[in-house]
């Protein structure tokens, strides 16, 4: 048997790549259909805030106050009501910390009152129903789905109680109908989004080219220094160059490739946000702290995805990086299903997948306006964290390899022999 048919028929080397390819057709799906197909299902405790205008009359007992406590009980756990005052809305909504409203408004109980016999006019009041449109359409598509069955089932009520007590049967016709629906609902989003911001998504995407950039940088950027080292062969289509071996320990080859990276970040970055500004046309009120947020983000991916290549190797480093980068961290970002729809193992990623602080820095500089407790300065921290863990564990872990006999580099000597 030629000496190559020999070695890949041997079980070691087929069987062991397609055991990684099943066990990837197992996982991928897994991590990202659980956490997406029904978000409905996993909803617990998607924060709603609860607005009572101050009402244009004092008719005590309030309908409006009636009515909000009878939406607090008829919401589910998937719902976490907080009473807010107006001003206290803008303010959440600003920081992003509510992913909707539902807003009783000052002329509710005057409405009310002209639907019972005796007044001149009839006017049906509305309560609205208010969403939060940087959290992305099906963080929208939640809160009404969820909230405008409860309101729909408290209007009937509350017409009941009205109709009972105004005569029953004895009602005029024309009030009996007034008071089936004694409320309408009505939906929109609390601030609309900037043009083109794709319904909500478009930091979720340019999220992603930033981490992308950084993955895939770190990717390309191993191995050709490596090739550049003579520590492996470098093959661009039919051609196939190896240079000369130069001795460098693993501890100089991983600083160099961060050198390089860091050095390229800061024109991908510009380079990114350039056609995203551009051609995409994105619009973006702060370019230059967005810049400066994407620059450390491809720093702080890039170097931790090396870090992580120089841990485990190129073959299994890959599949590390794409887990922890991309499978798990997209599922837990939050970026297109909200965490409060997700089920709690990805609740429980989110506080240390870097996903979840690019996506938050992003949203708060193109829907938010740079507000810094819209989850900027948290996702500057995190950020800033994880890039220094990655380049302080890569430098650590690659010196204690050096220590190590059977770990060397050298392609020309036995791990036994060297010193």
């Amino acid at each position: 048997m030629h000496p190559t048919a020999r070695i890949v028929a041997h079980p070691r080397t087929w069987a062991v790549p397609i055991v990684f390819l099943v066990g990837l057709a197992v996982l991928f799906p897994a991590v990202y259909l659980f956490a997406t197909v029904d978000p409905q299902k996993h909803l617990t405790d998607l924060p709603v805030a609860l607005v009572i205008e101050e009402q244009t009359i004092d008719s005590p007992p309030s309908a409006a106050g009636a009515v909000a406590d009878a939406i607090e009980d008829g919401a589910g756990t998937e719902i976490a009501f907080t009473r807010m005052t107006p001003s206290e809305l803008a303010d959440g909504m600003g920081n992003d910390t509510v992913a909707g409203a539902v807003v009783i408004p000052a002329d509710f109980d005057q409405s009310i009152a002209s639907l019972l016999p005796g007044s001149d006019t009839a006017t049906v009041p509305t309560v609205d129903i208010r969403t939060n449109a940087g959290d992305g359409g099906l963080s929208g598509g939640l809160v009404t789905g969820n909230l405008a069955p409860v309101l729909r089932g408290v209007a009937s009520g509350l017409g009941a109680q009205l109709a009972a007590s105004a005569g029953g049967d004895a009602l005029p016709a024309a009030n009996q109908a007034l008071l089936a629906t004694p409320f309408d609902v009505v939906s929109a989003p609390y601030a609309e989004l900037p043009a083109n911001a794709g319904l909500g998504t478009s930091a979720f995407y340019y999220a992603l080219v930033l981490v992308l950039l950084g993955f895939v940088g770190a990717s390309m950027i191993s191995p050709i220094v490596d090739s550049a080292l003579g520590f492996a062969p470098s093959e661009v289509g039919p051609l196939v160059q190896r240079r000369p071996y130069i001795a460098a320990s693993r501890l100089q080859t991983l600083l160099a490739k961060f050198g390089i990276l860091l050095a390229g970040a800061p024109v991908a970055a510009l380079a990114a946000q350039l056609v995203a500004v551009g051609p995409v046309g994105i619009p973006v009120s702060d370019p230059v702290t967005l810049w400066l947020f994407s620059t450390a983000t491809i720093m702080a991916i890039g170097t931790s995805a090396m870090t992580v290549f120089a841990i485990f190797g190129n073959g299994i480093g890959a599949l590390v990086n794409t887990m922890f980068f991309i499978a798990l961290s997209m599922t837990s970002s939050g970026g297109t299903v909200p965490l409060a729809a997700t089920p709690t193992l990805y609740r429980w990623l989110s506080e240390f997948e870097p996903f979840r602080a690019v996506v938050d820095g992003v949203r708060a500089l193109l829907y938010f306006s740079g507000n810094p407790d819209a989850g900027l300065t948290e996702a500057w921290v995190r950020v800033a964290i994880g890039g220094a863990i990655g380049i302080l564990l890569g430098i650590t872990i690659t010196a204690l390899y050096g220590r190590v006999r059977m770990f060397t580099r050298h392609p020309h000597l036995e791990p036994s022999t060297t010193t």
